[in-house]
């Protein structure tokens, strides 16, 4: 099987199993000062007992343009935060339920898609899907589950465009960075599950995203040498750089000290795909290790127990309650994404 990430420093089945301190960038032991509190852990707890009632018969999550196979995933992923797992933990039946819904909702395309969204940007919602199939696939080894990841990895590497992007729809067309990350993502998954991905299409990607790097702002544009770097996108841009091993990348800490300076400069309301951006600020922050991690942090844990507190632990709607608990729940280090 080939592999696209240089060093894998943790294989699905291990990860669970992890054990010790590990030696962050810059040289500080993270272990020390990142486990959450009791107050954290309980709120994450709260969090996920109000999320997995909201979850509806068929295992889905009800989204402002209904049923979503995007929000499904990372309603479970959400879910499994802690240490949950299919069969095992508070929240097995509900995680079972919601990877069943997935599978209900593969097409014969391999495309993992459904509701309103469907027809306007699916590929966000197959990426996000086809990384939570490949979590659970590695947790399991369930066939089942290996011939649907398989057939939604194909489905990934069949529409990337020649320039190595991906957009909103499953065929080829010219990419933008925010959908062609969550690829990559899908693809690094899967591939640490054993499912094997083409090296030539991880190339082709990152050499995309790399053109999306705006020099001047430090940060990433939208589309190949296109538009001004954005908090989102760069946080995006810098954990895909991570992910695909490119961690001494030149242009990494010029990122990174672009999304600590543009993390919290704008409120909801004013950034676009805020808890987005957010996820992976808490995810390519958490890699980078040091001072910025250090920063950042005890920032957006303040703020989403706030939120949390006057919203009764439910941030507006299942995505959003589902991405504060991914990005409050980093240190608990179960997930393989938040691995070094």
């Amino acid at each position: 099987m080939k592999k696209f990430v240089p060093v894998l420093f943790f294989a699905f089945l291990a990860v669970f199993l992890l054990t010790g301190t590990l030696q962050a960038q810059e040289g500080f032991l993270f272990d020390a000062y990142v486990k959450l509190d009791k107050e954290a852990e309980d709120a994450i707890a709260k969090a996920q007992e109000k999320l997995a009632k909201l979850q509806q018969a068929d295992g889905s999550w009800q989204y402002d343009y209904g049923k979503n196979t995007g929000v499904n995933a990372i309603a479970v992923l959400a879910l499994m935060v802690n240490g949950a797992v299919p069969g095992e933990g508070k929240y097995a039946k509900e995680i079972g339920n919601g990877i069943q819904f997935l599978l209900n909702s593969q097409k014969e395309s391999g495309l993992i898609a459904s509701g309103e969204s469907e027809s306007k940007a699916p590929m966000y919602q197959h990426a996000l899907s086809t990384i939570a199939l490949a979590e659970v696939y590695g947790m399991t080894l369930n066939p089942r589950l290996r011939t649907a990841l398989i057939d939604a990895v194909n489905l990934i590497v069949e529409t990337q465009d020649g320039k190595g992007g991906w957009r909103y729809l499953p065929r080829p067309m010219e990419g933008d960075i925010s959908a062609t990350v969550m690829q990559v993502m899908a693809l690094r998954a899967a591939s640490e599950s054993g499912i094997y991905v083409p090296k030539e299409t991880i190339d082709r990607a990152v050499s995309f995203i790399k053109s999306c790097y705006n020099e001047k702002e430090k940060g990433f544009g939208y589309m190949n040498g296109k538009g001004e770097a954005a908090f989102p996108r760069s946080a995006a841009g810098l954990v895909c750089l991570q992910a695909v091993g490119l961690n001494d990348d030149p242009t990494i800490p010029d990122v990174v000290g672009y999304v600590c300076e543009n993390s919290f400069k704008k409120s909801e309301s004013e950034q676009h795909h805020y808890w987005y951006g957010h996820y992976y600020a808490s995810i390519g922050l958490y890699h980078y290790g040091g001072e910025p991690w250090k920063t950042y942090y005890p920032k957006i844990k303040a703020k989403i127990m706030g939120i949390w507190r006057e919203k009764d632990y439910q941030n507006g709607n299942a995505i959003s309650s589902a991405w504060s608990i991914l990005i409050l729940g980093v240190p608990y280090r179960y997930l393989p994404i938040y691995q070094r």
